[in-house]
């Protein structure tokens, strides 16, 4: 019986399954935020969603962050241009980016682009720290993309053919290169300061920077449809897409790096595809289950751990 009990905590208590863990709840998260974020784009205009979505997530935070902050307050003056450069890609641009584009983008578009974001990753990861790409994981990439082709194609290549790109894409794929830097930064975060004052920072940031665009906006003559369903959405896009994910990610990217995490992230197209079929009464279709299973085992084979 103790035998048995060792072996489940051994598993539990590996860094990779627990990063790989970390990694799979945030992107879970993450993917209602595209859900949402459509669901509300005639509701509330892009910057001030995504002003509103960090206001939340700062609230929530900040009372729990105050006495980091005051202990470390020299640590975030003295490191100032990282959490300046680190809120400005991570908070104010990256998702205020997707709420604009999603006005123009289709969603196919929208999910062919912002696959490239962990292939920047890894990339990077190669550039900046040496990180290396085993074949395994190189394989476990080229399995995982099978999978998302046949979801989002729904097993038609002749959708591939039919694409249209559009100048607003380039967006798209700056905010997945922009996800990309902000997970080498999370890594390259300097010594001292903890994870609740951390967020608070470059949150703050954040709104600080989004707060000009947003009283633009405004004073522009975009309107604010305030309802139910628009509080719900910011509640959930400043709680779960903001506080939970950011701290799970940046627990992942601690323990198993930023180019491992990234491959996780690929489960987005599939979390996505469960969540139409659940929320949206979309049939399950042969597609779902091909797809999901190339995007698990294509999962498992990159960030599995090497024998070396």
């Amino acid at each position: 019986m103790q035998t048995q009990h060792q072996d489940t905590g051994g598993v539990l208590s590996s860094p990779t399954a627990r990063g790989v863990l970390y990694a799979l709840l945030a992107t879970f998260v993450w993917s209602f935020n595209f859900i949402a974020g459509r669901g509300l784009a005639d509701a509330i205009p892009p910057c001030t969603l995504a002003l509103l979505r960090w206001l939340t997530a700062f609230c929530a935070i900040f009372p729990f962050a105050l006495p980091e902050l005051r202990r470390e307050w020299r640590h975030f003056t003295q490191n100032k241009w990282y959490y300046l450069v680190t809120g400005a890609i991570g908070i104010a641009f990256f998702n205020t980016a997707l709420y604009i584009a999603a006005h123009e983008v289709a969603a196919l578009n929208m999910s062919l682009i912002f696959t490239s974001s962990p292939l920047f990753t890894i990339i990077l990861s190669r550039i900046f720290f040496g990180e290396p790409i085993p074949p395994a994981r190189v394989a476990g990439i080229a399995v995982v993309l099978a999978g998302i082709l046949v979801l989002i194609t729904r097993g038609d290549a002749q959708v591939l053919i039919t694409l249209s790109f559009q100048p607003m894409d380039l967006l798209v794929l700056f905010s997945a290169f922009s996800f990309s830097l902000y997970a080498l930064l999370v890594r390259k975060k300097p010594q001292g300061g903890g994870q609740r004052s951390y967020f608070a920072v470059i949150f703050g940031i954040g709104i600080l920077l989004l707060l000009p665009f947003s009283l633009w906006e405004i004073s522009s003559g975009a309107e604010i449809r305030l309802s139910p369903s628009l509080i719900i959405g910011i509640l959930y896009m400043g709680l779960g897409a903001s506080v939970f994910s950011f701290w799970f990610w940046s627990k992942a990217i601690g323990l198993i790096g930023p180019a491992r995490a990234a491959v996780v992230y690929y489960t987005m197209p599939l979390f996505c595809a469960i969540e139409a079929v659940l929320m949206l009464g979309e049939p399950i279709l042969w597609v779902h289950y091909v797809g999901g299973a190339l995007i698990v085992s294509g999962l498992l084979l990159a960030t599995r751990q090497s024998s070396q």
